[in-house]
């Protein structure tokens, strides 16, 4: 019994603390290359040219076209995702001297309000990019269509890409590096 009570004093003190901060959590995340981290996703709205974050849910060819099936997202880090967290209620919450501190787990956190998917025919140039750990840590390697059809990697369906559009069709798809 005692060690409930000592937990609902510690949790009760927590929730009074007068001064409340966000943090990022940059202490909790992996060290990554400036050059290897990418943009955050700002908005979901979906032009017919830019850049938006998003999940590929299926790649195909049709008619001699290929085809992605898109669910945009929004790819955030730093204050702007511990913000979202904070709002959806996923934020990490911790006591610090007093302070109650919020942060996200590897400094980013993804939103999908919107789960609708689009699809989107790719230009007859379009590049993937994907990262691999080679000898000397982690390195980008392009992809053609032909070639990401021939072997589809797991990591295609897994993890967000970037994906830029150019009146409507896809010019590229960059794997988003994940912590």
């Amino acid at each position: 019994m005692k060690p409930f009570l000592l937990a609902s004093l510690l949790l009760t003190l927590a929730a009074c603390s007068s001064t409340e901060r966000e943090s990022s959590g940059r202490g909790m995340a992996e060290t990554i290359p400036a050059d290897i981290k990418s943009e955050e996703s700002t908005t979901e709205t979906v032009g017919e040219t830019g850049r938006n974050h998003g999940y590929i849910r299926r790649f195909y060819q049709q008619g001699g076209q290929y085809f992605v099936d898109v669910d945009y997202i929004q790819f955030l880090s730093g204050e702007a995702a511990v913000a979202a967290a904070r709002r959806k209620g996923d934020a990490a919450v911790d006591v610090v001297n007093g302070d109650t501190v919020y942060s996200v787990f590897n400094d980013y956190y993804i939103v999908n309000d919107n789960a609708q998917v689009r699809t989107l025919r790719l230009d007859d140039e379009a590049k993937f990019t994907f990262w691999r750990t080679g000898e000397n840590g982690l390195e980008r390697y392009p992809a053609t269509a032909a070639k990401v059809q021939a072997n589809v990697p797991k990591v295609l369906t897994l993890s967000p890409f970037i994906i830029e559009t150019r009146q409507g069709v896809v010019t590229s798809l960059s794997e988003q590096y994940v912590p």
